[in-house]
């Protein structure tokens, strides 16, 4: 999302706060000719991606769109994990935490206080349910939420 500091109806501030508002959490770009240190602060704490000022350079532009198409499809990516994670019930989300920290079945059984047999079973839903074949796509899925 491109935004001016100073629109006609409302201003690219006011703007950015209504959508936050309504949860929309696009990256957004700031361009102004009249900013100042304090309208770059606010529009930072804001949530802006990148504050430019006019006239911009058609380069500087461009690679300020390009950073935020890579955080918008980052933020989507996000979403798409968080959608696969929540059909995962209590217990299989305890037992793909554990996995993404490196335990093995044993130590995953152990941990939970139930057998390597309920382990597996809950490892064998987990990548049914996720779509996954391997323990490196169910930890980066697991990551990419958890951090």
């Amino acid at each position: 999302m491109i935004l001016d500091l100073r629109m006609p109806t409302v201003s690219g501030l006011q703007l950015m706060e209504q959508l936050g508002a309504r949860g929309t959490d696009w990256p957004r770009i700031m361009i102004t000719g009249h900013g100042d240190v304090a309208a770059c602060r606010r529009a930072f704490r804001a949530g802006v991606t990148d504050f430019l000022t006019k006239p911009v350079d058609e380069h500087v532009l461009m690679d300020a769109v390009t950073l935020a198409e890579a955080q918008l499809a980052e933020h989507f990516a996000r979403d798409e994990a968080r959608a696969q994670l929540a059909l995962l019930t209590a217990r299989e989300a305890e037992v793909i935490a554990l996995i993404a920290k490196g335990l093995g079945t044993k130590e995953i059984a152990n941990a939970l206080e139930v057998s390597v047999r309920t382990v597996d079973s809950h490892r064998a839903s987990i990548a049914t349910k996720l779509g996954t074949a391997s323990i490196a796509e169910q930890t980066r899925l697991w990551m990419q939420i958890k951090g």
